[in-house]
């Protein structure tokens, strides 16, 4: 384990060992290079909570960081931990968290087969298939924005009175997200964002 200033030339120039090493920053208290015996050059940071907890994630690949990248985010995590945080548990919470395809899984399981009769189970699972897995399957539940239902609703403008089932089938999950401790309170990502003027084929699918 040696102590340097990681620059660009130190990090290329280290070689893998038969043991993994450290190359530890003398700039930013706890950040570090470590190479692997195959040669892999992985940024971390080793830092300990307000709680005590010791920590050592990986901010990143070098050559997908630059030094300089590695080195502003490692005072960057400093500063949350310093104010009480813990920016590597954060991170790991948002890579468990699930994706909108995960929790209309979980919605029509967990909720739906519960508490509605089959007829309303296949509307949920009908406008889940069509218009929410196809448009934002992909997305974390608490990544998801009011753009985002913003935009939903104007791919949809074509068949308005699918948006607007498709608005309500979205609006009771994040609901249901906020109790099931998936979004903080209060931040249904549909409130005001508007609906289409109700057809005669329009007709929403509510609970019995």
């Amino acid at each position: 384990m040696a102590k340097i200033k990681l620059t660009k030339s130190a990090v290329d120039a280290a070689q893998p060992q038969d043991k993994a090493i450290e190359l530890r920053d003398t700039v930013v208290p706890g950040f570090l290079c470590k190479i692997t015996p195959a040669g892999r050059k992985v940024f971390m940071l080793q830092y300990r909570t307000n709680a005590g907890e010791r920590r050592k994630p990986a901010l990143g690949q070098y050559g997908e960081l630059t030094v300089d990248q590695a080195r502003t985010m490692a005072q960057e995590w400093l500063a949350e931990v310093r104010k009480g945080g813990d920016p590597s548990a954060a991170k790991n919470a948002a890579r468990k968290a699930p994706t909108m395809k995960e929790f209309c899984h979980t919605f029509m399981e967990d909720y739906s087969k519960q508490r509605n009769k089959p007829s309303t189970q296949r509307g949920y699972q009908g406008v889940i298939d069509r218009c929410i897995i196809p448009i934002m399957g992909r997305m974390k539940v608490q990544d998801v924005k009011r753009p985002d239902v913003a935009a939903l609703m104007k791919k949809l403008a074509y068949k308005q009175a699918e948006a607007n089932r498709t608005f309500g089938v979205l609006r009771k999950m994040f609901n249901l997200a906020e109790v099931w401790g998936l979004r903080p309170d209060g931040t249904n990502p549909c409130r005001h964002v508007p609906m289409y003027p109700p057809g005669k084929e329009t007709r929403l699918i509510v609970d019995d």
